[in-house]
């Protein structure tokens, strides 16, 4: 992975053996057939299964080696922002550290496992989120102080990396309707960045009041009566490119949060749906926020393709340590791998598909093992159309070259 050996020697404080491990690891993950044990990453590495699992045990500072490998291939003209998500992650076994009961969107109910937490950054030009800082989620159990609820280990994840890292240029952070509550938001203010976000369909809002001030002693009004999303009235409406899709944008008040926001009532006219989108920014215009928040969904082509390519769900390890180096290694695999091919191909990529990187990567490590062990003499010059089709004997595009 060139780019990788590119941006590993700018980590001062990685030694040479680790950056030689992580090198091997994430090509591993990339190529592995079947799943991502320690036993199953030793059949197809030089490296024993105990030495993948002293590895694992040892820290590593995947957020600094993802934030150097975006901001190498993401052009800065680019519109860029933070999103912020958590899945759930099975797990069987009574000793695993993190083992509670998180929400299953799959399922649609509250399981027993694991939950990830990730922060990613979210390139808006080019539809496409990477993976920057991965945290289990602790049980509740295990929490520093009774009070504290799962709100306040996402907004202490956000808030450490934010201030270790120069992310001065992202404004904006993302996040679905679970986020949407007052506690976050403050905190994400408090960071001096904005939220966008999703708010329920019953919100409580107020509109403004701009009318004449009145004369006399006493506060002046400042609102103007409760939104009521039968009467779209005093709501600006907008077109959009996507067809039946029409926005109502307006500046109101809301109760709970406290603060006046930016709301977006998105009409689906064809599907007769809807649904309302915030921000803290007011003098974002809906358009902006409209197609910020699609872009959230990108985040969920992380959590699907580690989970079927690198392994995500594959760890064997049980403790946190082990856990939180195998659940980084697999999402930083898939963000290199999209970082590369973004590279490689910039904005003609008008696709990407892990499962052709991942037959070119194994068709490969074939060609060279049959090479090395079975045609001792023999070599297939890299650069011939010959080498070419056998590596991509089997992918979906070609786009994984």
């Amino acid at each position: 992975m060139r780019l990788l050996q590119s941006v590993l020697p700018g980590l001062r404080q990685t030694k040479q053996p680790q950056r030689k491990f992580l090198t091997h690891l994430l090509g591993l993950l990339l190529m592995l057939p079947g799943h991502a044990t320690f036993r199953n990453l030793s059949r197809y590495s030089s490296y024993n299964e105990r030495t993948f699992a002293r590895w694992y045990a040892k820290a590593f500072d995947f957020v600094s080696l993802n934030k150097a490998a975006i901001t190498h291939v993401t052009p800065p003209e680019h519109e860029q922002a933070l999103v912020i998500d958590a899945s759930f992650v099975p797990k069987s076994g009574k000793k695993t550290y993190g083992l509670d009961r998180f929400w299953n969107g799959s399922h649609g109910r509250s399981e027993k496992g694991l939950e990830l937490s990730a922060l990613a950054w979210l390139d808006i030009t080019a539809n496409c989120a990477y993976a920057l800082s991965v945290e289990q989620t602790p049980p509740t159990s295990g929490a520093t102080a009774p009070a504290t609820t799962r709100i306040d280990v996402y907004l202490d994840q956000l808030t450490r990396v934010v201030a270790a890292h120069d992310l001065r240029h992202l404004r904006y952070v993302i996040a679905d309707g679970y986020y949407s509550k007052q506690k976050f938001i403050n905190g994400v203010q408090a960071l001096g960045r904005h939220q966008m976000g999703k708010l329920r369909i019953d919100a409580h809002l107020r509109y403004l009041y701009h009318g004449p001030k009145r004369l006399g002693p006493g506060r002046p009004k400042t609102y103007d009566g409760k939104v009521n999303w039968d009467d779209l009235t005093r709501f600006e409406p907008l077109e959009t490119e996507d067809d039946h899709m029409v926005l109502y944008h307006q500046v109101v008040n809301h109760v709970q949060f406290q603060c006046n926001l930016r709301v977006v009532l998105v009409v689906d006219t064809k599907h007769h749906r809807r649904a309302v989108l915030f921000s803290t920014d007011v003098e974002v215009d809906a358009l902006t926020l409209y197609r910020y928040y699609k872009a959230r969904f990108q985040i969920e082509f992380l959590f699907r393709d580690a989970k079927q390519f690198t392994g995500l769900c594959d760890s064997q390890a049980r403790s946190q340590a082990k856990l939180d180096f195998h659940f980084n290694a697999s999402l930083t695999a898939v963000t290199l791998a999209k970082l590369e091919a973004r590279q490689q191909h910039g904005d003609a990529m008008a696709s990407f598909s892990m499962a052709s990187l991942k037959r070119r990567a194994f068709n490969q490590h074939l060609i060279e093992r049959i090479c090395d062990h079975l045609a001792r003499g023999h070599r297939l010059e890299k650069s011939s159309p010959d080498y070419e089709a056998l590596c991509n004997y089997g992918s979906i595009t070609e786009l994984a070259a």
